[in-house]
């Protein structure tokens, strides 16, 4: 791991797991951003949230990816504490020099394995070649323009190989075949998984997450997409897939995305 995902990890885990709210004061910046639906009043609003679950509140982290050349960072992990039932899912960090400016989250409560056994967290960590990262953050994006936002589900059976496409959605099992099969059969039943477009991308070797807005059936919605590339071909994916307000009903004035 970098030393940038080493830093925001270490600052989000003594925050959500240790319950240290001091991190707050030394490592966030003065006008730190807080774009989570679940947050008012940015840092303040997190010592308060934080505060607030006390000690039932622990966070686990499953994988790190550091985006050196954008500042990002994307935490795969999970909560427990905020509500009954756990939840999972991705938080996104953007660092200037020495200081979180900005965070972005996307959690879905978890669930059990799918159809092959796959959880929402599992599979592999550890990265592979960095220097493919933006070869592979380009793969990843023309694929999700074609296939997500443009609807050409078609992408699926052109970007993998062989139909091996490892699916860790509840909802859906292996293979780029059930993955079309599902979407169209959404887009019949007039639950179709609407894009609109991709926010951001948080890339480092094999991995990437395309943050994107969209729509189902009407209601806004916000993607948080993990993609394995592996060999030029996409492998294997990770998803939280959450309803969120719209920017005027937020809890603050910063915009969900």
């Amino acid at each position: 791991m970098n030393s940038l995902g080493q830093f925001v990890l270490d600052v989000h885990t003594a925050l959500f797991d240790g319950h240290d709210t001091s991190v707050l004061d030394k490592h966030f910046a003065d006008n730190f951003v807080e774009h989570s639906p679940l947050i008012a009043n940015d840092a303040e609003g997190l010592k308060k949230f934080v505060d607030d679950l006390g000690d039932g509140l622990k966070y686990t982290n499953a994988r790190v990816i550091a985006d050196e050349d954008n500042n990002l960072v994307a935490l795969h992990g999970r909560f427990d504490g905020i509500e009954e039932e756990p939840f999972v899912g991705f938080d996104i960090y953007r660092v200037e020099g020495d200081k979180i400016v900005e965070h972005w989250d996307n959690l879905v409560p978890k669930a059990e394995p799918n159809e092959r056994g796959r959880t929402q967290l599992d599979g592999p960590t550890d990265l592979d070649d960095e220097s493919l990262t933006e070869q592979n953050r380009q793969l990843v994006t023309e694929f999700f323009e074609r296939s997500l936002i443009g609807g050409d589900y078609t992408g699926f059976i052109e970007y993998t190989r062989d139909d091996q496409f490892a699916q860790h959605s509840p909802d859906i099992t292996d293979g780029a075949q059930n993955c079309v099969d599902f979407l169209t059969k959404l887009q019949e039943d007039g639950e179709g998984l609407e894009y609109e477009r991709i926010h951001r991308t948080v890339a480092q070797g094999q991995f990437v997450l395309t943050h994107s807005e969209g729509s189902i059936a009407g209601a806004r919605h916000s993607y948080c997409e993990l993609w394995r590339v592996e060999d030029g071909k996409i492998a294997e994916l990770w998803d939280a897939i959450a309803e969120v307000p719209s920017d005027d009903e937020a809890l603050h004035k910063h915009g969900i995305f």
